[in-house]
C-alpha cells in the first residue's frame, strides 16, 4: 500500500545557535557539516553522535530515562548539531526528506524572529518568540509586528529562557498573544543543554508538566502544542493532558508505540508530525510516524498536514 501523503509539515525545527547570544549569525554560514545524519548517509563522525544511534533504533526506547552518562552524551551530541543549524543544511534536509514545509522556532534572545524571517525559502514557516528581558509594552509591540509580518505562532522555551510556564511573565505574554488566535508551542520535558559553569544559563526543572497544565487551564481559549509530547515525560502527558481540549502534541523523539498511544488518547486531530531538526532526523521521523499510523491514510493526513494547517490558519 502507498503510505505517502501529498504534503508533510514539520511543526518543530530550529535555525541558528539557540544557546548563545547572536545565535542568528550562524544561519547564513556556508559549508558546515550536515548533522542530519540519516539525510546524508553514514559517516565516521556518526560513531560519536548519540542522535545517530537514536535514529538507528528509531527511538524505540522513547519515554525511558537514560542514565547520566547517556544523557551527557546526548547533550554533547545535540550541542554539535546546534552548532551547524544553518539555512543551507536545513534546505539539504528538506530536499532529502521530502518535507514540504517546516516551522522554524526562534528562542529569544539568542535567535529572534528577525533572524529567521525573509530568508527566501517559501518552505519555511516562522513562529515568533518573546524576549522576557523586555518591558511588557515592548514585547507586545514586537509580537504584534511579527504577526503582521507573517509569524504563525509563538514559541516558549521555559528551560533556555529560564521563565517557567506558570510564571506571571509567561501569563502576561500568553494573554497579549491570545488575540491573534494562533498556536503557542512550548518545550516540555526535563532536559539539559549546557555543561559545567554554564548550567546557570538554564532551568531544567521548568520542563516539567505541572506548570504546563496550569497554563492550559488558565487559557482555555488558546491552542497549545506540547513540544516533544513531554519528552521522557510522555506517559504523564498521555495520562493527564488529553482532557484539555486546547492541548495538542508534537511527536519529535517519540517511538512508534508512544505515538500510537498519543493518537489513541488525544485523537488524530490533536497530534502533529515533528522532527526537531537539527536534533532529530526527518527521514527517520517520517518513517516512525507512518508506522504509528498503521496504514491509515486519514490519520496520516491529519498528523502530517491538516492539523498544522488548522492551527496556523494556513
Amino acid at each position: 500500500m502507498d503510505l505517502s501523503v501529498e504534503e508533510i509539515i514539520d511543526i518543530h525545527s530550529h535555525l541558528g545557535n539557540i544557546l548563545y547570544p547572536n545565535g542568528g549569525k550562524l544561519i547564513c554560514c556556508k559549508g558546515l557539516p550536515d548533522r542530519s545524519l540519516f539525510d546524508t548517509g553514514f559517516k565516521f563522525r556518526n560513531l560519536f553522535d548519540a542522535g545517530f544511534y537514536a535514529a538507528l533504533f528509531k527511538y524505540r526506547h522513547g519515554g525511558k530515562q537514560p542514565n547520566a552518562l547517556v544523557r551527557a552524551w546526548g547533550t554533547w551530541s545535540n550541542r554539535n548539531r546546534n552548532a551547524v543549524a544553518t539555512l543551507e543544511n536545513m534546505q539539504k534536509s528538506l530536499d532529502a526528506s521530502g518535507v514540504s514545509k517546516s516551522v522554524v522556532l526562534p528562542i529569544a534572545p539568542y535567535v529572534t524572529f528577525d533572524d529567521i524571517c525573509d530568508l527566501g525559502d517559501e518552505r519555511l514557516i516562522c513562529f515568533t518568540s518573546a524576549d522576557f528581558d523586555d518591558d511588557l509594552d515592548v514585547i507586545e509591540r514586537k509580537l504584534d509586528g511579527h504577526v503582521s509580518r507573517g509569524a504563525r505562532g509563538l514559541k516558549l522555551h521555559p528551560i533556555i529562557q529560564k521563565v517557567s510556564l506558570d510564571d506571571p511573565k509567561t501569563y502576561d505574554v500568553v494573554e497579549m498573544f491570545s488575540k491573534h488566535n494562533l498556536p503557542i508551542l512550548f518545550h516540555s520535558g526535563v532536559t539539559t543543554y549546557y555543561f559545567g559553569d554554564e548550567k546557570k544559563k538554564e532551568r531544567p526543572e521548568n520542563g516539567g508538566i505541572v506548570g504546563a497544565r496550569k497554563l492550559m487551564a488558565a487559557f482555555d481559549n488558546v491552542n497549545f502544542i506540547v513540544g516533544h509530547a513531554g519528552g521522557i515525560g510522555v506517559d504523564e502527558v498521555i495520562s493527564t493532558m488529553a482532557g484539555y481540549e486546547n492541548a495538542y502534541v508534537d511527536t519529535s523523539f517519540q517511538s512508534p508505540e508512544k505515538i500510537s498511544e498519543l493518537i489513541n488518547v488525544f485523537g488524530s486531530k490533536r497530534v502533529l508530525f515533528a522532527s526537531d531538526w537539527p536534533y532529530g532526523d526527518r527521514k527517520v521521523s517520517i518513517n516512525i510516524m507512518k508506522e504509528a499510523c498503521d496504514g491509515d491514510y486519514s490519520v496520516m493526513r491529519d498528523v502530517f498536514n491538516k492539523n498544522a494547517k488548522y492551527l496556523m490558519r494556513l
